[in-house]
Order: structure tokens, then sequence, then C-alpha cells
């Protein structure tokens, strides 16, 4: 079940928010999903992602700036008991179930805007490419508390990992989707594919084709 939010002000609750859409804003404008009625409050403050149990606050570059446990916060994955101050207004993070020392349950998806870096190698133009039909390609969780959930590839770009230390990122294009490894921090064991470590070239995914990083288990397929 996806965690709630708490809306307070001067210690009076407000008003109470379950986080059952996969994007919902913060602000003061009427179409926010949790719209918070003060000059302190920005327009479009704050961006909520919640991908199966876990949800993911992110400043929208917001005037007075996105507090969480009073610490000033750009992006931060957001755990049971968060207290976030935006203005003066208060919202309590409330998720039973969420495990803080599951390392699989910290592992996320994290959706990347198109851009210009978001592909990461380049397919060799010169030659035909052989069209994909992707629509019903998904991701599905093996293992850990999740097991069995799914996430649509819908995007241009996904990217696995913890939140702020993504491990790999999935590219879509006309031919496949292609897997490539990022960064990885030191000390880190290297994702892998079908228990073979990756490299630093970007891999074509196969139907049921498995990821793995650390502890977490992850089947790419084609849903038919």
């Amino acid at each position: 079940m996806p965690g709630k939010l708490e809306l307070c002000f001067d210690s009076n609750k407000l008003g109470e928010f379950i986080l059952d859409k996969e994007v919902m804003t913060i602000g003061r404008k009427e179409d926010n999903d949790i719209c918070i009625e003060n000059l302190a409050v920005s327009g479009y403050h704050a961006k909520l992602l919640t991908i199966f149990e876990d949800s993911f606050l992110e400043d929208l570059s917001s005037t007075n700036g996105t507090y969480v446990n009073g610490k000033l916060i750009e992006k931060h994955p957001l755990k049971n008991g968060d207290v976030v101050t935006i203005g003066k207004h208060e919202l309590r993070y409330l998720n039973d179930n969420k495990s803080d020392d599951d390392d699989i349950q910290k592992t996320v998806l994290i959706r990347k805007k198109p851009g210009p870096e978001a592909e990461i190698t380049e397919p060799d133009l010169s030659k035909p490419l052989d069209m994909v039909d992707l629509s019903n390609a998904k991701l599905q969780i093996l293992n850990g508390k999740a097991a069995g959930k799914e996430l649509p590839l819908s995007k241009s770009s996904v990217k696995l990992g913890k939140s702020g230390a993504e491990l790999v990122q999935i590219n879509k294009r006309p031919d496949g989707h292609f897997i490539v490894c990022l960064d990885l921090p030191p000390d880190t064991l290297p994702p892998k594919i079908n228990g073979e470590a990756m490299g630093s070239k970007a891999i074509k995914l196969q139907n049921h084709d498995v990821i793995e990083i650390n502890r977490l288990k992850i089947e790419y397929y084609l849903k038919s």
C-alpha cells in the first residue's frame, strides 16, 4: 500500500492525502494535487513520485525551498515519520509498509525526462533498424516484499538504483530497450544481466532477461 501525507498548520491537522498516484504536485495553485493556500508556498512548489510502496520528494525550484526534518532538500526518498516543511505548513509522511533496513525496498526506478543526455550510446544509423513493438514492455520485480509488482517501460528512459546513486539506465530505441551501466560508487558490486557482470557498453535487452542490482532481481519482458 502507498503512504500518505498529513497536512498540518500550527499543530492542527488540515487534511490527509493518500499517495495513490504516480506523480503528485504540491503548491499554492488550485490545480495541484495538494493545494496549500499560503504566500510562502510557490505556485508549483514540490513534486512527489510514487513507485510501488516508495515515494520520493523533489523541490521544483521553489522560492522558499522544501525542507525534510529541518534540512533543505532538492530530492529526497521519504521514510516513515519524515516531516516535510513547506512555508509554514508541515506534511508528515506515514507509511508503515516500508522497511528502512531492507536494501531491496530502497532500490528504486527513477524515470527520466527526454533530453540530450537520455541516450548514452547512440545507435548506428548507417544500418536499417528493425522496428520493435515495445508498447507492452515491462519490468517485474522477482524478489523482496515487492515481488510480482510491474512497471511499464513507457518512458524514453528510466534509471535503476538507490535514490541519488543510480547504477544502470534503460533507454528506449526503435529497435528495442538497451541497458547501460552508469558510474559505480566505490566498493559497489557491478550490476548483472542473467548472472553475468555488465561491462561499459550498452546491452540490448531480450525477453525474460534478469537484471540484478545488489540483491534485487528484476525481469524484463515483452508482455503479449
